[in-house]
């Protein structure tokens, strides 16, 4: 079987003797020592879902012709990610605004479409920050935003959503808008403030920071 590396061809993985598990993790080390990861394995044109990787790990690779590797430079994924969330972040904004609106003309079914995809794009940041931690090795218990740890704010972020769906489940619209209007509003500004020092950590050790 030929492996072929970020569009390069690599190795022959011996058709016996061996295992799909221990192709991948040999992939996988190969891509550590280049200071990069495994993003997705596809092996004859079938992209590798993880449990499909599972099925294969005690089989050995001969019944196959090609396994492609794609990796990627962690530090690059994570700034990539927190580009993306300077736009989320306007959208958020604009949910909240909307959804005030609404609710303030007792429109109260718009307002609570609003208040859904409030939701969605929180749940969506709050992912975003942890993969982008992932991927750089950030400590949130070190790093700070507006004088507090990014770890607090995570806390915070989380007791908020926490009363936020529940809220939603229920449709209670008034209680709702108290916590958007009351918690996660004022949020908006220390969360941007997270997604700058991320962007600020991962720049410094990926060495792409500027001088100012």
């Amino acid at each position: 079987m030929e492996v072929v590396v970020d569009g390069k061809f690599g190795v022959t993985a011996p058709d016996t003797g061996t295992t799909f598990r221990e192709v991948f993790d040999s992939q996988r080390r190969s891509a550590a020592t280049r200071r990069r990861i495994v993003v997705s394995f596809t092996l004859d044109g079938e992209l590798i879902t993880p449990e499909r990787e599972g099925v294969l790990y005690s089989q050995p690779p001969g019944d196959f012709g090609l396994l492609e590797v794609r990796t990627i430079d962690p530090f690059q994924m994570a700034l990539d990610t927190l580009s993306g969330l300077g736009g989320l972040l306007g959208t958020m904004e604009r949910l909240h605004a909307e959804a005030a609106s609404f609710t303030a003309a007792g429109e109260y079914s718009r307002a609570l479409e609003k208040f859904d995809a409030c939701f969605n794009a929180w749940d969506i940041l709050l992912r975003a920050v942890r993969d982008v931690a992932s991927l750089s090795s950030a400590d949130f218990r070190t790093l700070k935003a507006q004088g507090e740890t990014v770890d607090v704010r995570l806390r915070e972020l989380q007791d908020s959503l926490l009363r936020f769906s529940a809220a939603l489940e229920f449709k209670d619209v008034m209680r709702i808008a108290e916590i958007v209007q009351g918690e996660l509003k004022t949020a908006l500004s220390r969360w941007k403030s997270v997604v700058e020092v991320l962007g600020q950590h991962v720049a410094r050790l990926s060495g792409s920071a500027r001088p100012s």
